[in-house]
């Protein structure tokens, strides 16, 4: 169960909470991504618009060597995709098209997550969503499905 966490917290180290919420002005978003006892973070990740506009999370400034995504675990992880994010500010909520990662704990596993939710936390630009079911794209002996416990995602 605790390599399923790792590899759930890994996998998804990517990605994504009513008032006047405040408007990002950096195009920025830091994240992190919690499986277990398990944390895979980054800062300063570079996105093509501010919230509420739809945006794209650009995924060479979030992984390695363009960005500084690391995990408390000592699995390494890749995201495969630019997400999406739709914002919808009646409901307070964030929408990825999709987060599509890699992650490597001797073995390596990608996952995906469709459509993940997050929740906008106050009138801020900072999001949290989970816990959220990941399945397998490929990788021998991975489980064929892993959970997230929680997300954060906060655009600058």
């Amino acid at each position: 169960m605790r390599h399923r966490k790792l590899i759930a917290l890994s996998a998804l180290a990517i990605v994504f909470a009513g008032g006047q919420p405040a408007y990002a002005a950096t195009n920025t978003v830091d994240g992190s991504i919690t499986a277990g006892s398990s944390v895979c973070s980054w800062t300063n990740g570079r996105t093509s618009a501010n919230p509420p506009s739809t945006l794209t999370i650009d995924r060479t400034s979030i992984n390695p060597p363009g960005g500084n995504l690391s995990c408390s675990s000592g699995s390494t992880v890749a995201l495969n995709n630019s997400p999406t994010v739709t914002f919808n500010d009646t409901n307070a909520t964030a929408t990825a098209d999709a987060v599509d990662v890699s992650v490597t704990i001797g073995i390596t596993c990608r996952y995906r997550v469709t459509n993940p939710v997050f929740n906008r936390q106050g009138t801020t630009r900072d999001y949290v969503g989970g816990p959220y079911t990941a399945s397998r794209v490929s990788g021998f002996l991975c489980p064929s499905t892993t959970t997230i416990d929680r997300a954060v995602l906060s655009f600058r």
